[in-house]
């Protein structure tokens, strides 16, 4: 399985066989058995590599749930025997892994230091098919949308804010509305981002156009933009906690009702049984997040 997966991760049997310290031949010779007794091609060879084929993919998905059926077994056995081994791998937006996961997991490895965790940081829709892959245990998002295949397992409340520079002509407003910053220079982030599938949704609702001056895929060049005098960005407190607390930036309340209901949800798949260390993370992540929300005046 470990092999196959390899394979399917690198698409180079030489760059797996190396991987796998195993010969190119050898390897390559394991495959053609494993199709031989499945009766299906998994790979296309290619000049530039192996390529799934739709056969393959189907595969892929049952090796990772093997895969993750041993380790949640590791991890059961070890709970029973009080010894808290195992790994838990996580996919996050941008924004709040530093922020909210990172202390969480510090926070948790304190009492469980047995315990591993890897982070990739990607786009709201890598997030979602992750967690539905079987690619990941835990993912992080802003606002999940509604799947059969998957649910919220934590969800804290963070809304969404006109953010600017204390110079900015608005930053003195007690709240604004959408169509009270449709008119201002504006940077927002890319369709990639949950935050702006939520403004776009609510510009819709609202019948408000807005054409951005700046759309970015990185919430460091939103955040830079606003600092910087170059107009207003809508982001979340949380994507600007350090900036507020060095008053480089200004988060001004947003009255419209669907920028007010944001949130991070931590999502998982439903039918997935996830290690026991899961429990636990989500634990501390709230315990990690409130302090940081109540400090805002954000309920949670």
């Amino acid at each position: 399985l470990l092999r196959y997966l390899e394979v399917a991760q690198s698409g180079s049997i030489r760059a797996a066989a190396e991987r796998l310290f195993v010969t190119p031949s050898a390897l390559s010779r394991e495959l053609q058995k494993l199709e031989e007794d499945l009766g299906v091609t998994l790979f296309e060879r290619r000049a530039r590599g192996m390529v799934l084929t739709a056969a393959g993919k189907v595969y892929l998905n049952h090796v990772r749930d093997a895969l993750n059926g041993i380790e949640r077994m590791r991890s059961e056995l070890d709970a029973l025997q009080n010894l808290h081994r195992g790994h838990v791998s996580l996919l996050s937006v941008e924004g709040y892994a530093s922020d909210f996961l990172a202390p969480a997991i510090a926070q948790f490895q304190d009492a469980y230091p047995n315990i591993t965790f890897s982070l990739r940081i990607t786009g709201t829709g890598a997030v979602e098919n992750g967690i539905a892959s079987g690619e990941a245990d835990i993912g992080l998002v802003f606002n999940l949308q509604p799947k059969a295949e998957m649910h919220s397992a934590l969800h804290l409340h963070a809304p969404l804010l006109a953010v600017m520079a204390p110079s900015h002509a608005l930053a003195r407003r007690k709240s604004l509305t959408l169509s009270q910053i449709a008119g201002q220079r504006l940077a927002l982030p890319d369709n990639s981002f949950g935050v702006r599938r939520l403004i776009d949704l609510q510009s819709h609702m609202s019948k408000v156009h807005i054409t951005p001056a700046l759309e970015a895929n990185s919430l460091a060049v939103l955040r830079g933009f606003a600092r910087n005098g170059g107009g207003i960005t809508l982001l979340s407190h949380m994507s600007i906690r350090n900036e507020l607390a060095m008053e480089q930036l200004v988060g001004v309340p947003l009255d419209d009702a669907l920028l007010c209901q944001g949130g991070i949800d931590v999502c998982v798949l439903s039918e997935r049984k996830l290690p026991v260390a899961f429990g636990g993370v989500t634990s501390a992540a709230r315990e990690v997040v409130r302090p940081v929300l109540r400090r805002a005046n954000v309920p949670y």
